[in-house]
């Protein structure tokens, strides 16, 4: 007979496990939900009524629902929605509208993005660029930020919209922050900012406003700083302005090797986003798709 193997005299059974082993319980004890004999109590219930840990500790009236959610949400790795008394814009529909079309469209654009781009393995970032519309193409960047962050990716937006800045007031954040201007001029310590609500998101708002963004963009301290910020990361968003008018989009998208383009249905003209397409082009920079706003 096998040494581990034990022998149990007729008409006895092997003991029981003292505690069988639940991860919920266990989580919500850790978070200080409950206690080692709410615990118990618990699981007497869940024994005895044959349900579910969590309807259990709800009957009880010892857990919130916002409890078992947030445990639910730890255990199957998804976000959350934010809070009702969050700062977030609620047009961040990746993180207040997880159901959503618009949802489910970002989220798709993130696979084909992770497939084909972020897959490599190497440190990158992304320039998402539009012929048009600041607010627009913001929302495009911080939307698709967001999902690459609920997915656990550590992700860091940033704001290379120095003329017209979006994203401090998209996240709740005080214009006034020192952001990528001060860091690219080397002003001041810098460090991007965590978003508790969203996880693994970082946002690096454009801070200081200056009166020559293009020399910044095109200076040698811009491509130092991203690429001191980049081995922290798993993936770059960067915001830009409207390509059209200005050079900064092109800059940074130079600088990147990889853009998403921006489009809005019925609105943005088709010359303009050949011309996009063409400059992007000639800049050996790589358009990996474009996403269309309705």
């Amino acid at each position: 007979m096998n040494e581990i193997a034990q022998v149990v005299p007729a008409g006895q059974t092997q003991p029981a496990r003292k505690e069988s082993v639940n991860k919920i319980g266990r989580m919500l004890e850790t978070r200080g939900k409950i206690t080692r004999e709410e615990f118990k109590s618990i699981i007497a219930v869940q024994n005895q009524e044959n349900v579910r840990f969590g309807d259990a500790a709800l009957k009880l009236g010892l857990v919130e629902p916002e409890d078992i959610e947030a445990v639910l949400a730890e255990q199957f790795a998804y976000t959350l929605p934010p809070n009702r008394n969050s700062k977030l814009d609620s047009r961040l529909v990746v993180a207040f509208q997880p159901n959503s079309p618009q949802a489910e469209a970002l989220r798709s654009l993130r696979s084909e993005l992770l497939l084909r781009y972020f897959s490599r393995g190497e440190h990158l970032s992304l320039a998402v660029i539009g012929s048009e519309d600041d607010e627009g193409i913001a929302l495009t960047a911080a939307n698709l930020a967001v999902s690459f962050a609920q997915l656990g990716k550590r992700t860091l937006l940033v704001e290379g919209n120095l003329r017209l800045p979006q994203l401090h007031s998209l996240f709740g954040q005080d214009e006034r922050n020192p952001g990528l201007s001060d860091l690219i001029a080397v002003r001041t310590p810098v460090e991007p900012v965590g978003i508790t609500d969203l996880g693994s998101l970082w946002v690096l708002a454009a801070g200081t406003p200056v009166p020559n963004p293009q020399e910044l963009l095109a200076s040698r301290n811009y491509a130092k700083s991203l690429h001191d910020l980049s081995p922290h990361f798993d993936v770059i968003i960067i915001n830009t302005p409207p390509l059209n008018h200005i050079a900064d989009a092109r800059l940074i998208a130079a600088h990147s090797g990889a853009a998403l383009l921006v489009a809005w249905e019925d609105v943005s003209r088709v010359k303009d986003l050949e011309r996009i397409c063409n400059t992007l082009h000639s800049l050996g920079v790589r358009l990996l798709g474009a996403a269309l706003q309705h």
